[in-house]
């Protein structure tokens, strides 16, 4: 492992030291003395959830009906999916095993999630006047999370969705009678321009206001489109570009409205609760792992030798987005009224990420969760030479994939391993901007909030930063991947024993072609 953890979690206690030293501080001088912690803040308070059933969304959910048992309402906003109503969705989002805690210890407390048809994309949210005036009349806190974090979204469709839905949550906001904090969770990733990241806003290129309208009008929105990369300038994808554009709606409307901006780093599965490893989708780095354990990827070109990832794990950021929504509402957030808080969840300063240091603890974890569904024995190589990868891509992913497909074709099933090594290659080139990278993200206000938080929330929403420990959270990212996203029994003799023998089917398969080569070209 390139990564001497041992000096960045050095700085990590030293860093939890001073903050358990100023809370205590704080508790001395009597600064919580009327503050009420998160669950008096949230009893009987009803709260707006956009995006709730994404993978951040679904977390903070669970977290809020658990950890908040006296919660009033969280209302939210859902789109009609597919001909299911919302009422079905919400079903969907909590059929899963993340609420089975919530629903053991707490089985009445699903019914506190009530949907409100919407659609972020739309004007006026999509919402019914009826819903528009009920949700302005009750909701205390708002935590705006719906976003298209697709990459390679169109300019017009990331515009619509992260940015004019922005607009239209603030215009939502604006009329709503109790609302004591806004959250926007943005991502940390906005302004890839800059090497050190701090934690405040920076001017975009391109004015919001303009943006939208051009993407509104039907004369210049094809336009924007087919301008793409040129229209987004030093922004790698569209999801980033339309996310700076949305935290200038933001700040805008932080003039009236009580605004404060997470901007998490790449979220990863949970190191701790309510199931560690906890994953619904493949869209964050355990895409690259799954491919790896079932034996699709081999080989990935190595990133900077010097470039540290920021992998947040997806508890860690819920928490942290709870307790600003309550710093914010409780006005323990230090701001001097003309900016807008922004909070960096970001992790690499204390506890990084390389490739070399992902590889080594893949190297030690491969065989405690074997995937017995993988169609190869699982082995993976990162190399710096260009010529070393191309030849063995192209040995391993390209001629594999061919063939794989083929015999596919020739069974009368639709090929499919090609489209997924497309995939892998679209991903690599949209995240390269990211990985190639070094950023430095300014923390302060992430760690200022865990000395700020009360006394009383320590127990449940401290961040436990602590406990971080790669190889034990590697482990547990890979059985959330088998377990929870690809829906795999966890079962470890009968995958090692299928990887196995996929690695003598592979062993046999080189013997057999080196006899039939020397047998046509060395005859006897």
């Amino acid at each position: 492992m390139d990564i001497d953890m041992n000096i960045y979690h050095g700085e990590l206690r030293a860093r939890q030291r001073r903050v358990d030293a100023g809370r205590e501080a704080r508790v001395a001088a009597g600064a919580y003395d009327g503050v009420p912690n998160v669950q008096q803040l949230l009893a009987g308070r009803d709260v707006l959830v956009t995006g709730g059933s994404g993978f951040l969304g679904r977390v903070l959910l669970e977290k809020l009906l658990r950890s908040c048992p006296d919660i009033g309402t969280v209302f939210l906003l859902l789109r009609a999916k597919r001909g299911v109503p919302p009422e079905e969705r919400v079903a969907g989002i909590v059929n899963v095993p993340l609420f089975d805690q919530l629903r053991r210890e707490q089985p009445t407390a699903i019914s506190k999630l009530v949907p409100v048809a919407g659609d972020c994309a739309e004007l006026g949210l999509g919402l019914s006047p009826e819903d528009r005036a009920m949700l302005q009349d009750r909701v205390f806190i708002v935590f705006h999370g719906a976003a298209s974090v697709r990459f390679d979204d169109p300019v017009r469709k990331a515009v619509l969705l992260n940015t004019r839905g922005a607009r239209e949550v603030a215009a939502l906001c604006a009329g709503m009678r109790q609302l004591q904090s806004l959250v926007y969770i943005s991502t940390a990733y906005t302004n890839t321009n800059l090497r050190r990241i701090e934690e405040r806003l920076y001017p975009t290129e391109l004015d919001w206001r303009t943006v939208i309208s051009a993407v509104e009008n039907a004369d210049t929105a094809n336009t924007m489109d087919l301008l793409g990369h040129k229209l987004i300038g030093f922004h790698p994808n569209t999801y980033t570009f339309s996310k700076a554009l949305a935290e200038q709606v933001m700040a805008d409307a932080a003039a009236t409205l009580p605004v404060v901006i997470v901007r998490p780093s790449i979220v990863v599965g949970a190191v701790k609760e309510p199931l560690p490893g906890w994953l619904d989708n493949l869209n964050s780095p355990a895409s690259m792992w799954a491919a790896v354990n079932m034996g699709v990827l081999r080989v990935s070109k190595l990133s900077k030798k010097d470039a540290l990832l920021d992998w947040m794990p997806v508890d860690i950021v819920t928490k942290a987005t709870v307790v600003t929504a309550w710093a914010s509402a409780t006005k323990q957030l230090e701001s001097d009224g003309t900016t807008v808080p922004v909070v960096n969840a970001a992790l690499s300063d204390v506890h990084p990420v390389s490739d070399a240091c992902c590889l080594a603890i893949y190297k030690e974890v491969q065989r405690s969760v074997p995937f017995s569904s993988a169609i190869r024995y699982p082995v993976f190589a990162q190399y710096n030479n260009w010529l070393q990868y191309a030849a063995i891509h192209l040995v391993y992913h390209l001629m594999f994939g061919l063939f794989v497909d083929g015999l596919l074709r020739l069974s009368g099933q639709k090929p499919r391993l090609m489209k997924v090594y497309r995939k892998i290659a679209s991903a690599t080139v949209a995240l390269q901007p990211i990985t190639d990278k070094v950023f430095t993200f300014e923390t302060y206000k992430f760690w200022d909030l865990q000395r700020l938080m009360h006394p009383d929330d320590v127990k449940t929403f401290e961040f436990d930063l602590d406990s971080l420990e790669p190889r034990k959270d590697a482990l547990n990212q890979l059985i959330g991947i088998w377990h929870y996203v690809l829906k795999g029994k966890l079962d470890k003799e009968r995958g090692l024993r299928h990887i196995d023998r996929l690695f003598w089917m592979e062993i046999g398969f080189y013997v057999s072609l080196v006899a039939i080569l020397i047998y046509l070209y060395l005859p006897i």
